[in-house]
């Protein structure tokens, strides 16, 4: 009987991941970021939905969210406009060569940025750090995990 299930449930989830798949080229890195924000939805989603307690869980909805749409602003390669937009000037209409590496300069700072963003959430947060505020605590009241914990850490993400 779980044999038949992994089936149907391989066949699902070839189906949902059909688009990635089939637009899929092993030398473009695009590729393996839609198949992961593709991934994120329905974790997402189950999780939103989830038994987990409400702070934590929503927490990890919204890290998760933050991930999904950090993936969609590295896919969409808009940083120079918006490095034009900030500078403002026109990295196509400038002759300056120092304009023109400014407007680039300042997109590649903001997709850095982005990037270890995204390998942040998916990364978590220092447990150490968590353990030191339970160590220096004085309060057997305060709940400190509820201070600390931000949703961050991927190897937390299921329900």
């Amino acid at each position: 009987m779980r044999r038949i299930r992994r089936f149907f449930d391989s066949l699902y989830n070839f189906w949902y991941f059909r688009k990635e798949i089939w637009n899929f080229r092993r030398w473009d890195y695009s590729c393996q970021l839609r198949l992961w924000r593709r991934s994120l939805e329905p974790l997402r989603d189950s999780l939103f939905e989830g038994l987990e307690v409400r702070v934590s869980r929503l927490r990890r909805v919204a890290a998760i969210e933050e991930a999904i749409d950090l993936i969609d602003t590295i896919l969409a390669d808009e940083y120079i406009d918006q490095a034009e937009g900030v500078l403002g000037i026109s990295f196509m209409d400038t002759t300056d060569a120092k304009e023109a590496s400014k407007v680039v300069e300042y997109a590649n700072e903001l997709a850095q940025k982005d990037w270890e963003r995204l390998w942040r959430i998916f990364q978590g947060q220092n447990h150490n750090e968590y353990v030191m505020l339970v160590d220096r605590n004085e309060d057997p009241k305060r709940d400190i995990w509820a201070e600390w914990f931000d949703g961050t850490d991927m190897r937390g993400w299921w329900d």
